[in-house]
Parts: structure tokens; C-alpha cells; sequence
């Protein structure tokens, strides 16, 4: 874990959604708490985080996927030699959208977007039903991870502000 001043982060976080409220050294330490208590077999270096609008996120996987729609996350590898494990991309809306129509708090729901990027890097995949039970379960040791150490971000929203 990054206790130490001197060493550096795991996480940088790129927070591109005026109406989300996030804490990096928050994010930071979910990702130290997984390298550290997963055995998840992550890859070394900075995890770049980017929390993107519903528009961007839609950009992004229409470029990258070819497909126009917005999701919750893409991710994106590294190049652990220069020191980059990977990005992530997280579109918080789509996290409140989802808490509010299934009762899913949002920091939770928006930490599980977090968790299911990391999972990637990691070299989980959803792509078949298989794989998906994998991640699942992957995805519930790393949430209860987080939660019985204490690093769940506390995600929260400026009312004021919205989402478009």
C-alpha cells in the first residue's frame, strides 16, 4: 500500500464530471487494498482512472468498439514496461441511473465500475456466460474486500450541478 510520501500512486485520477465529488486517495487505496488482499494477479503501475459524461463514454465505445451506445466502463490495457497498468473509464451517470432504478446506493454501484476495470486488467473477460460468472464472482470478493477494510470511496454528487 502507498504509505509512505515517497512512493507513488497506484491510482491518477482524472475527474472530468463537475457534478461527481471524488476523493483520489480514496480510489487510491481501493486498488492498494486489492493489489494488496486480491489475488487477482494485477499487472504493475499507475491505474489511470477517468471519470467520463454519459456523451464521452458513448464516444469512446463507439471509437473503440463500434458501438455508439453509452456503458458503465471500458478498459483500456497498459504498458506495465513504462509503467502503466491501464485506464479505466467510468461514466458516473450511468453508476446513478442504475442505483436509482434497482436501489443500489451510488458510491457502491460507481465503486463496483472501478472494481469491474481493475478486474480486467487483471485478464478477466464478460465476454462469454462463463467468463461473466467469473467475473461476478470476482467482482464479490473484491467488494468485500473493500468493504471489510474500509475502502469503499465515498462517492458523492453536487446537487446543484447537472448531469448535461
Amino acid at each position: 500500500m502507498n504509505e509512505s510520501p515517497n512512493q507513488s500512486k497506484r491510482a491518477l485520477v482524472s475527474n472530468l464530471c463537475p457534478k461527481l465529488i471524488v476523493g483520489e486517495q480514496e480510489v487510491d487505496r481501493l486498488f492498494a487494498i486489492l493489489d494488496r488482499y486480491g489475488s487477482f494477479d494485477a499487472p504493475s503501475g499507475e491505474i489511470s482512472i477517468a471519470f467520463v459524461s454519459k456523451s464521452e463514454i458513448s464516444r469512446i465505445h463507439e471509437q473503440f468498439m463500434n458501438d455508439a451506445t453509452p456503458t458503465d466502463v471500458i478498459t483500456f490495457p497498459g504498458n506495465t514496461e513504462s509503467g502503466l497498468a491501464g485506464e479505466i473509464c467510468v461514466c458516473p451517470e450511468i453508476a446513478f441511473d442504475y442505483g436509482q432504478e434497482h436501489g443500489v446506493p451510488f458510491a457502491d454501484e460507481l465503486t463496483l465500475y472501478l472494481i469491474h476495470g481493475y478486474l480486467h486488467l487483471c485478464g478477466f473477460d464478460d465476454r462469454s456466460v462463463e467468463a461473466k460468472l467469473d467475473m461476478r464472482s470476482a467482482e464479490k470478493i473484491a467488494m468485500n474486500l473493500a468493504n471489510s477494510h474500509k475502502a469503499m470511496p465515498a462517492f458523492g454528487l453536487k446537487e446543484s450541478i447537472k448531469w448535461s
